[in-house]
C-alpha cells in the first residue's frame, strides 16, 4: 500500500482545486454565451410581434442570469476558502515559530503555555482540514440552488419590455437610413 506525503496531498489538492476553477469560470463563460443568444432571440421574436416567444425567452434570460450570478458566488467563496485555508497555514506557522522561540528563550518552559500553544495549533490545523468539506457543502448547496428558479412576474415584463423597447429602437434607426437612403437619390 502507498502512503502520500503531505506534501504530495497538498499538490494535489491545489490542482483539484485549479481545475474546478477553472471549470466554473468556463461554466460561466458558457453561460454568458448563451444569455447574448437568448438575448437575440428575444429581441427577433419581439420583432415578429410574438408576446408568448418574448415572454419564454425572457424567462430564459433571467434563468441564466441568475445562474451567471450563482457561479460567479460560487467562485469566490472557492477563492475565499483557499484565502482562509492560506491563513490557517501561515497561522499554524506562526504558532510554531512561537513555540521553537518560547522553547529557546526559557530554560525551563512553562508547560501551561506550552499546552496552550499546542491546542491552538491543533485548532488551527483541524480548521485547515476541515475547509475542504466545507467546500464541498457549499459547492453541493450551489449546485442545488442553480437549478431551481423561479421569477417575479414584474422582473419578467421589465425583461420583456427591454427586448421590445431595442427593438423600437432598431426600427427607428432602420426608418432613419431607408429615409437618408431615399433622399441620396
Amino acid at each position: 500500500m502507498f502512503f502520500k506525503s503531505k506534501e504530495e496531498k497538498e499538490i494535489e489538492r491545489k490542482i483539484r482545486i485549479r481545475k474546478a476553477k477553472a471549470q466554473l469560470k468556463n461554466y460561466i463563460s458558457g453561460l454568458e454565451k448563451l444569455q447574448r443568444k437568448v438575448l437575440e432571440l428575444g429581441r427577433e421574436a419581439s420583432q415578429i410581434g410574438d408576446k408568448k416567444l418574448v415572454k419564454r425567452q425572457a424567462e430564459k434570460y433571467l434563468a441564466l442570469e441568475n445562474r451567471i450570478r450563482q457561479a460567479k458566488r460560487l467562485l469566490i467563496l472557492m477563492e475565499e476558502a483557499e484565502a482562509q485555508r492560506e491563513l490557517v497555514k501561515i497561522t499554524s506557522s506562526f504558532i510554531a515559530f512561537s513555540k521553537d522561540v518560547v522553547n529557546s528563550i526559557v530554560e525551563g518552559p512553562n508547560v501551561k503555555d506550552l499546552a496552550k500553544m499546542h491546542v491552538n495549533l491543533e485548532k488551527a490545523m483541524a480548521k485547515a482540514e476541515s475547509l475542504e468539506e466545507a467546500l464541498s457543502v457549499i459547492i453541493d448547496s450551489a449546485s442545488e440552488s442553480i437549478l431551481s428558479s423561479d421569477f417575479d412576474e414584474e422582473v419578467i415584463e421589465e425583461v420583456v419590455k427591454m427586448f421590445e423597447s431595442e427593438n423600437e429602437s432598431k426600427k427607428i434607426d432602420e426608418k432613419i437610413k431607408e429615409v437618408e437612403e431615399l433622399m441620396k437619390k
